[in-house]
């Protein structure tokens, strides 16, 4: 397919000069994890109220520069006291392209959550629909007889960004299942994954990169579905630009109410469990009763 007149033969269309100030910031939460995030989402304002005991008329307190050090800290000490893996993963991969070769497979990854990303970072797992883990796994075989890898770009439906890009390291067991995603048993399969990078990087970033999409259009790569193949130029072109990008936020902000909520979600299920089984002992109870009184009789 000839390229249309606003790409060159690399499938990449021609750079503007000004990119809007890419790499000009430093990390601190200023979108999704600061003032701009918290007053325009209805859901983070729940979060932010639930995590630091706010009462919901707080938004005053949040826009107080002292409590926004507050959230910073707290976010990075408990990153540091319990993901120590995380803290400098950004930069361990920062040369990640040294270690590309065009037999490496590249897909776009979308989400439905936030939240079941944060559980692939925390077990370093995945799982796409029967077709998208078949496509993945089919990838990975190929991939891997050429001493190549299958890398991962992970983005939640509408957050209009990455959040980050993830290493396949097996293929898809079909004969395992993960309990903890947002949509319970809607996907089936498991596959090891290895995280690279950490980082939200707007699409922003990447619209001049037009590749091929499964239906046959050509489309700015922001426009991919689930399991999208990336071709190995525009792909490398893409890892570059995350590597280098200076991240203002990384879902590493939401882990404690993460965690939080997978630790309450767990003890309910827990009590339910007991509740279950004391009513099943009660039962037995009366039943064998019930037995040994017909027998008395």
């Amino acid at each position: 397919m000839e390229p249309s007149s606003n790409q060159n033969q690399e499938g990449v269309a021609p750079k503007k000069q000004n990119r809007g100030g890419r790499g000009q910031k430093k990390y601190r939460g200023n979108n999704r994890g600061g003032k701009n995030f918290y007053n325009n989402n209805y859901q983070n304002k729940q979060r932010y109220h639930q995590m630091y005991n706010m009462p919901p008329y707080a938004q005053n307190y949040y826009n107080n520069p002292y409590f926004q050090q507050q959230i910073l800290y707290r976010t990075e000490m408990y990153i540091c006291s319990k993901y120590r893996n995380l803290i400098d993963i950004n930069q361990r991969n920062a040369k990640i392209l040294e270690s590309i070769n065009s037999n490496c497979k590249f897909f776009v990854i979308k989400s439905f959550s936030e939240e079941d990303v944060h559980k692939s970072i925390k077990y370093n797992v995945w799982s796409s629909s029967k077709d998208g883990n078949l496509t993945l796994s089919n990838a990975f075989r190929i991939a891997e007889e050429g001493k190549g890898n299958v890398y991962l770009f992970f983005s939640c439906n509408g957050s209009g960004r990455y959040a980050g890009v993830a290493k396949m390291k097996t293929i898809c067991d079909e004969n395992k299942s993960f309990g903890l995603w947002t949509q319970d048993g809607k996907w089936p399969g498991l596959f090891d994954v290895e995280w690279i990078f950490i980082k939200d990087v707007p699409f922003k970033e990447f619209k001049d990169i037009i590749i091929t999409m499964k239906d046959g259009e050509v489309k700015p790569i922001s426009n991919s579905r689930d399991t999208q193949e990336i071709p190995y130029e525009q792909a490398k072109i893409m890892l570059q630009r995350i590597a280098e990008y200076q991240n203002t936020n990384t879902i590493l902000e939401h882990f404690e109410f993460y965690d939080m909520r997978q630790d309450n979600y767990e003890r309910n299920v827990e009590m339910k469990n007991k509740q279950m089984k004391n009513e099943q002992n009660n039962n037995n109870n009366i039943n064998t009763n019930n037995e040994n009184k017909k027998k008395d009789n």
